[in-house]
């Protein structure tokens, strides 16, 4: 029990020395429970960071942004891509100029507070500034650099959720006939799946799961953003996806497209599609020609949760589809569009657009999974094909 209580501690004299090969160094102490002190919090930075160093006399002095770096270096491969980068431009922008130089201990409460107060912007942005903040001192907090999490006490600004613009069913298959006939399946599935940018330019052929019962499934587990692959924007996001008849016929459509290519979704030129290209190529030109005010294409996503609630669906389904951690969103954001009434599989929804959508554009012909409603003329895209581009 005496070897294992001490393993990797020699002593020299009154001294105290680690060891663990190749790295051997005094620990300058001679009092036993604080050579185990200073040990164990040699080997948690091991794990950690992977490396033996650690600043044993000078935790009293260490700054906001040394600790901030050690932050950086632990925690940029635990989040997605797009949110490191929002976490990278608030620390760089606001919170290192102003609090970079500070021994990390000598930051009150008050001197957050009167951070906060000195922005002029909204109280969403600020929350989101002090994100990155609070991550640093719970690591500090947790590593004994400081005995009191001082951004406990901090609390967020009230933030009012921006109000929400979405499309009905009916100006759906407007802006439909209106959009690119190449990009109108994947507006398509914009609108009938409520999914995420990030989540529907990042789909492989491979993510269309085509032979699962009772519907067939798109695959989220992955996001492009920023012209990078990574994690999908929480735990929560990656999800099976249901396909109602609209998506399954989409991707038909888009299977002749682009069906020999990794991806899904591409640009006419073969390019990876990307929310800025979507924007300007294609929706903007399609809510003009449309007689639309410009919206963003967000709007895509709240018109799938306020179509799929005001014609009955389930509300855990919706939340299910949006990807959501929690039925707080989608009751705080689209309350006044639930029913009384709900179900949970895209079935009421349809039935209460068949109709509608007969006068719009008329029936096709069967699929293997039963009649399918039609959203396409096969002269919207028989005449655009994609040719697969070579990489070199």
């Amino acid at each position: 029990m005496a070897k294992k209580k001490y393993h990797h501690l020699f002593k020299r004299g009154n001294a105290w020395y680690f060891r663990k090969d190749p790295v051997r160094m005094s620990l300058e102490t001679t009092v036993a429970t604080e050579a185990i002190r200073l040990r164990d919090k040699l080997l948690e930075n091991y794990l950690l960071l992977g490396q033996l160093q650690v600043n044993f006399n000078n935790d009293e002095n260490l700054t906001f942004g040394q600790v901030a770096k050690e932050w950086a270096s632990i925690h940029q491969n635990t989040v997605a891509y797009s949110t490191w980068r929002d976490y990278r431009s608030a620390m760089n922008t606001h919170v290192l100029p102003a609090f970079k130089d500070i021994p990390i201990k000598g930051i009150h409460y008050l001197d957050v507070e009167k951070f906060k107060a000195g922005f002029d912007c909204g109280a969403k942005r600020i929350n989101n500034i002090l994100i990155p903040m609070r991550s640093v001192f719970k690591m500090a907090h947790k590593q004994d650099y400081i005995q009191e999490n001082v951004m406990l006490k901090v609390d967020n600004l009230s933030a009012e959720l921006p109000d929400i613009f979405p499309f009905t069913f009916d100006e759906v298959s407007i802006i439909l006939n209106a959009v690119d006939p190449f990009y109108k399946p994947y507006t398509a599935i914009r609108f009938y799946t409520g999914m995420r940018s990030g989540e529907i330019d990042g789909l492989e052929w491979s993510d269309y799961k085509e032979k699962m019962k009772p519907y067939r499934k798109l695959h989220i587990n992955k996001g492009f953003v920023y012209g990078r692959e990574g994690k999908t924007k929480t735990k929560k996001s990656k999800r099976y996806v249901d396909c109602i008849d609209f998506v399954v016929e989409a991707l038909e459509e888009q299977r002749r497209l682009t069906g020999k290519s990794k991806h899904i979704f591409l640009t006419k030129d073969g390019d990876r599609m990307n929310p800025d290209h979507y924007r300007k190529v294609v929706w903007m030109p399609a809510l003009k020609k449309a007689g639309f005010e410009y919206r963003p294409p967000m709007q895509t996503r709240h018109s799938f949760a306020t179509m799929m609630l005001s014609f009955g669906e389930d509300i855990g389904w919706v939340q299910h589809m949006l990807g959501h951690s929690s039925l707080q969103m989608i009751f705080t954001r689209y309350y006044s569009w639930i029913p009384k009434k709900t179900r949970n599989d895209g079935s009421a929804f349809m039935e209460a657009v068949k109709d509608k959508l007969n006068i719009l554009d008329p029936p096709k012909a069967e699929q293997k999974q039963g009649k399918v409603i039609g959203l396409f003329d096969k002269n919207d895209t028989k005449t655009t094909h994609h040719k697969k581009r070579v990489h070199t």
